[in-house]
C-alpha cells in the first residue's frame, strides 16, 4: 500500500521505502537548473521566477522522488 504524508512531504512506496519528492526548475534562457524540495502547488511547466543570472523565465521542468536511505 502506498502511503503519503504531505505535511512533511515524505512518501512511502510499495517496498516500504521512504521517498523525498523534489522539484527541478530550469531557466529557459541560460538553462541553469535548480533542484529543491517539492512544495505544495508545484506542477510541471509552472512559471516560478526570474533567473538571478540572466533574468530569463524559470519554470518547473520535472518532479521526482529520491529514496531515503535509513
Amino acid at each position: 500500500r502506498c502511503g503519503k504524508h504531505f505535511r512533511s512531504i515524505s512518501v512511502m512506496n510499495n517496498k516500504n521505502e521512504f521517498m523525498e519528492p523534489y522539484t527541478l526548475e530550469q531557466c529557459g534562457s541560460c538553462r541553469k537548473e535548480l533542484k529543491r524540495k517539492f512544495s505544495k502547488g508545484d506542477f510541471v511547466f509552472k512559471i516560478v521566477s526570474k533567473c538571478p543570472s540572466c533574468q530569463g523565465q524559470v519554470t518547473i521542468t520535472k518532479i521526482f522522488a529520491d529514496t531515503l536511505i535509513p
